[in-house]
């Protein structure tokens, strides 16, 4: 008898770690910057009925014509989510950290601090898919546009819309 619990509470722990894919793409509004689409993809884990983390990678334009800007910035976040609920419909806050890599040779910076903020809704599509629809907040420490000139941040709000596939 005893190995039949222990044999259920394995089955359960196994069930809640279901890994996770992650399929993005949005809208990015950038301080002192043109507005910007971006993609993103991502794996992760459940960790439990509440937990999800997740490892990210999105790309983005920075781009301006008034400063000349034009590069593209590649980052990758961890991000910890926190599911508000549980259900067909589950809001979720949640934050990352990581880097980003600046291409381009209009941004002397090449690599960076980044962080992120989320906030966002899900829609069970099926047992095995998700409609994510988010709302973030974005920023890139320390960036320098030309050699030797000030750092700054770089912040973006984006609107987010994605797809979740659990294995």
């Amino acid at each position: 008898m005893k190995t039949l619990s222990t044999l259920a509470l394995l089955t359960a722990a196994t069930a809640a770690q279901a890994y996770t894919l992650d399929v993005n793409v949005g809208h990015s509004r950038l301080d002192n910057y043109d507005n910007v689409s971006l993609v993103g993809l991502g794996v992760g884990t459940q960790l439990n009925n509440e937990f999800h983390l997740g490892l990210n990678f999105g790309r983005k334009s920075i781009s301006s014509a008034v400063s000349l800007v034009d590069a593209k910035a590649t980052s990758a976040t961890l991000d910890l989510t926190y599911n508000l609920s549980q259900g067909g419909i589950r809001p979720f806050v949640g934050a990352g950290v990581g880097g980003v890599r600046f291409s381009g040779d209009s941004i002397d910076t090449k690599n960076a601090f980044a962080t992120k903020l989320f906030a966002g809704i899900a829609f069970q599509i099926s047992s095995n898919v998700e409609l994510t629809l988010t709302a973030q907040n974005s920023k890139f420490y320390s960036v320098q546009e030309l050699a030797g000139g000030p750092k700054t941040n770089i912040t973006s709000w984006d609107g987010v819309a994605g797809l979740r596939f659990s294995f």
